[in-house]
């Protein structure tokens, strides 16, 4: 039976344990052991040879292959410098959990306007704005900016962190979450905000499963192809389009992508579906 860890710190595992029971429950399905790790059971070691080694619970294991559900790369690229198969890899967890490197990655396709925000940055001379962390999720902080009251409140509310100010599209509170399985794309749900524009499923938005159109299935194919040509493949993730007048438009890429909305509105098992995947390259 191969053995494949799952990888998370213990506050994202609070708030996912279903997804991970799923993982066990198709994993034993498939002649796998999915184990659920915890960041903080794990050392990263090098010994006097340069070799990297890992540690869990104060013993030496190597995994079959590791599925990581955290945002941060250095654990990712550790295990893969072990020779261990990760999914997604170092590169794309790097690249996606900031959104600055996301769209600096992503240049010369079609996306907002966009200013990277420190925390000196002035006001903008024009309003509306979006402001949001650029390494948050889930619809962290993001605000539709109106006033310079508004761009206050936000500022303080980002604490220092790195930010961006964006454009607001012609359709805001509405984007298409596009289901990535290695390199293909595999469903579409659409995303409405009850109110303002986070339209997050977490966060009481609306969703539908969505047949994409042709001018959708061609930005995203384009954003697949990129991560494709940088060796950095998109194995299981969701790409976020949003809506100007003229079409879509990049939003962002999400490396931790979730599948409670896919359930809910389609037959679709995305899990199993992303364990045969890996079944067959382990």
């Amino acid at each position: 039976m191969k053995i494949v860890w799952l990888l998370y710190r213990q506050e994202d595992l609070s708030v996912n344990r279903d997804y991970a029971r799923l993982m066990r429950e198709n994993g034993l399905k498939r002649d796998i052991k999915v184990e659920t790790v915890l960041t903080r059971d794990l050392s990263l070691c090098m010994d006097e040879n340069g070799t990297p080694y890992c540690l869990r619970k104060g013993k030496k294991e190597r995994p079959d292959a590791v599925i990581s559900r955290m945002r941060e790369p250095l654990y990712s690229l550790h295990l893969e410098r072990m020779g261990v198969p990760v999914f997604n890899g170092s590169e794309v967890c790097r690249i996606c959990n900031d959104k600055r490197q996301t769209l600096q990655f992503l240049y010369g396709l079609p996306m907002p306007r966009t200013a990277f925000l420190s925390p000196f940055s002035p006001a903008p001379e024009q309003w509306p704005v979006i402001v949001k962390p650029a390494c948050s999720h889930g619809g962290d902080r993001v605000e539709l900016v109106e006033t310079s009251f508004q761009w206050n409140d936000a500022m303080e509310a980002l604490q220092g962190e790195p930010a961006l100010m964006q454009s607001v599209v012609k359709r805001p509170g509405r984007d298409l979450r596009v289901y990535v399985l290695f390199g293909q794309i595999v469903a579409g749900v659409m995303r409405t905000a009850q109110s303002g524009v986070v339209s997050n499923y977490k966060r009481g938005g609306n969703v539908a499963l969505h047949a994409l159109t042709r001018e959708e299935r061609q930005l995203a194919e384009e954003v697949i192809a990129r991560f494709d040509a940088a060796g950095a493949p998109l194995c299981f993730a969701g790409v976020d389009l949003l809506y100007e007048d003229y079409g879509p438009v990049i939003g962002e890429v999400e490396d931790v992508v979730g599948s409670r909305m896919l359930y809910r509105v389609s037959d679709l098992d995305i899990v199993g579906l992303y364990l045969d995947e890996i079944r067959q390259r382990i």
